[in-house]
């Protein structure tokens, strides 16, 4: 069976009461409890403000890595952004207690790893590893689980705002072992995907030089320059005469600062109670 095979077999028999045919060891469970213990406090303590390139943002965009590193104004986030990162710690460590009852071959886990980067130390902390091969567990919404993950490598290569794909590559490079994938759980409807991350020895390069790049780019301050444009805004398949910023910008915590005179407005020719909010750069032929 696969791992995810594996994970849903555990999982429905958890569900549906059947404990007792599982083989769980306590202390798996009171190690899950003291590693969210850590995060707790990792996430109650105040983050260290200057920036650092590290394994979970080496993956972005140059753009993105610049303004954090010019100590540009970030975005102040939603009052809720605590929760989501709890919620993804948590998941964590359900999932290890989960493989662990799954009987997957793990071995290692929480992994300090550092990959040099033209004189630049990256540092970072894999999530798991199974057969040797490196996996990271992620947590995402129902739109993203349908949208991206469902649909495999390609579509998370094409897709890839958060830079999972290096952040993946980082972890394997630095311990000259190979990727596994993503175990990818939905905050929503706790379904559960495995995606593997079969990467060609080119593909693998070809991330590696795009993580050499930003790393000499932000040791050399390379001029600055956006990596993304506006993009045509469409309402039932018709153009609404306006331009948005793309998805790539919307996750970015500097947008504000790299478009200033970008607003957030709803969509135009939406008669939804509630419609859809976009960055705007241009709102039915009116540019600002």
């Amino acid at each position: 069976m696969s791992l995810q095979g594996d994970i849903h077999k555990v999982l429905d028999q958890l569900s549906n009461n059947e404990c007792d045919e599982l083989e769980i060891d306590d202390s798996w469970i009171e190690d899950a409890g003291e590693a969210f213990k850590d995060a707790l406090r990792r996430q109650f303590t105040r983050r260290e403000d200057k920036f650092r390139l590290r394994m979970s943002n080496i993956g972005r965009s140059l753009c993105q890595l610049q303004m954090g590193k010019s100590g540009a104004k970030q975005e102040r986030k939603d009052y809720n952004f605590i929760m989501r990162m709890l919620h993804g710690d948590a998941v964590e460590c359900i999932m290890d207690v989960i493989l662990k009852i799954a009987k997957a071959n793990i071995t290692g886990s929480k992994s300090k790893v550092a990959l040099e980067l033209d004189g630049t130390t990256v540092k970072g902390e894999d999530d798991v590893q199974i057969d040797n091969k490196i996996y990271d567990i992620k947590t995402c919404s129902p739109f993203a689980f349908d949208r991206k993950w469902k649909l495999g490598l390609e579509a998370l290569k094409a897709n890839d705002d958060f830079g999972y794909v290096g952040q993946l590559v980082g972890y394997a490079e630095a311990q000259k072992k190979k990727t596994g994938g993503w175990i990818v759980v939905c905050k929503s409807t706790g379904q559960v995907l495995v995606v593997d991350a079969n990467f060609s020895k080119q593909e693998k390069t070809t991330v590696l030089m795009d993580m050499q790049m930003k790393a000499t780019a932000l040791k050399e301050d390379w001029k600055f320059e956006r990596c993304f444009e506006p993009v045509d805004d469409f309402f039932n398949k018709k153009f609404t005469g306006s331009k948005k910023l793309p998805m790539s910008c919307n996750w970015c915590d500097f947008k504000q600062t790299c478009w200033p005179k970008a607003k957030l407005l709803p969509q135009p020719k939406s008669k939804a109670k509630e419609p859809k909010m976009n960055w705007y750069v241009q709102y039915e032929g009116v540019e600002f």
